[in-house]
């Protein structure tokens, strides 16, 4: 190996170990101490394959793809989506979906995608309120924030709260 192939090396790997160390420094320890019991950890980038952890951080720059914050919860109050992943089974690891907001100061937690196997983490991020489309060209008008729950290659499905319902979409990537 050469010393400017080395040094690529290097750099690459300091830098997904930064990244990786940072990204859930800003998340309340009340909401990690909520989801990562029974061996459920937050996913990272370092849970992610191939090229997917290039991905995400292009995608979602300074975002974690295990976590996002934003007013999901239906009375408008702060909450967080919380993607976590359980390795019993490395061939097929166990991924779920969690919502956690706050009641009288403590985390609550609702699943919003039952634990099912994955070949790869799926990531989720948040969207801004606006005007989106499926797949199919059903158009959706979603005036609070949504958020998206994916796998980095293919289809991935967009969930808003309508005012009294959780609801979901595939839309294109």
């Amino acid at each position: 190996m050469s010393f400017y192939k080395g040094m690529l090396l290097a750099i690459t790997f300091l830098t997904t170990y930064s990244y990786a160390q940072d990204c859930l420094s800003n998340l309340p320890q009340s909401v990690r101490s909520a989801v990562e019991q029974d061996h459920w950890t937050i996913v990272q980038p370092q849970d992610l394959s191939g090229n997917d952890p290039q991905i995400f951080r292009v995608n979602h720059p300074g975002e974690c793809p295990g976590v996002t914050a934003g007013n999901f919860y239906p009375k408008g109050k702060s909450s967080y989506l919380v993607a976590t992943i359980q390795r019993d089974d490395q061939k097929n690891p166990t991924e779920k979906l969690t919502l956690v907001f706050f009641k009288k100061n403590l985390p609550v937690t609702a699943v919003v995608v039952p634990p099912t196997q994955v070949a790869d983490p799926f990531v989720v991020w948040k969207l801004r309120p606006g005007h989106y489309q499926d797949l199919y060209g059903t158009k959706a008008t979603i005036s609070r924030e949504s958020f998206v729950y994916e796998k980095l290659v293919g289809p991935a499905k967009q969930f808003y709260y309508d005012g009294t319902h959780l609801k979901s979409f595939v839309i294109s990537r």
